[in-house]
């Protein structure tokens, strides 16, 4: 839905800095407060240290966010998008939620549970750029290279549903890493 409010935003020409700005907040509390509190129900023990894993996740939602409003628009993403380090962390819960051991067994573990949300932070921060779906609003529309991630996933939710959103989200991190020089 955070795809379509923009894209008829901008079909409709009813953008404003007012609604840049909400974009942001409702941004914030769905793809940085929503999946901090599910991963937080992840944490290994009740230890109010395990907040801090949440907290990092948070804090790099929101400095992606602002630096994400201080961009000119470009046809591809600098940095993780906020949603797909959501769909990351939606995708553990989910994994774990439908019993995929390895998933608890990797997050019972303390340096993992606290290194994935600042590993989500850096690749959110980070100067990687990663292709967009916006570029297709352009006069140039490809449609193969989202064909063939709605392929993959298609696929990655046939073979196994409880990690097919994480391992997208991988796939689309390396897949942007590879493909960088093609942008302009």
């Amino acid at each position: 839905m955070d795809t379509f409010d923009g894209y008829f935003a901008r079909r409709l020409q009813a953008e404003s800095e007012m609604g840049k700005q909400l974009d942001s907040l409702s941004d914030m509390v769905s793809f940085g407060v929503a999946p901090a509190y599910l991963y937080y129900q992840l944490a290994p023990t009740d230890n109010a240290l395990f907040i801090v894993a949440p907290i990092l996740f948070i804090s790099g939602a929101a400095l992606r966010l602002a630096k994400f409003n201080t961009l000119p628009k470009l046809n591809y993403f600098i940095g993780l998008p906020t949603p797909f380090a959501t769909l990351f962390l939606i995708g553990l819960f989910i994994g774990i939620q439908y019993d995929k051991e390895f998933l608890t067994q990797a997050l019972s573990n303390p340096f993992v549970y606290f290194s994935l949300p600042l590993f989500l932070m850096l690749l959110m921060l980070s100067q990687i750029k990663m292709f967009s779906l916006k570029s297709l609003e352009g006069d140039d529309t490809s449609l193969t290279l989202p064909l063939l991630f709605v392929l993959i996933f298609g696929l990655l939710i046939l073979f196994d549903f409880r990690v097919a959103l994480p391992s997208i989200v991988l796939i689309y991190v390396f897949f942007s890493f590879a493909i960088r020089k093609s942008f302009h």
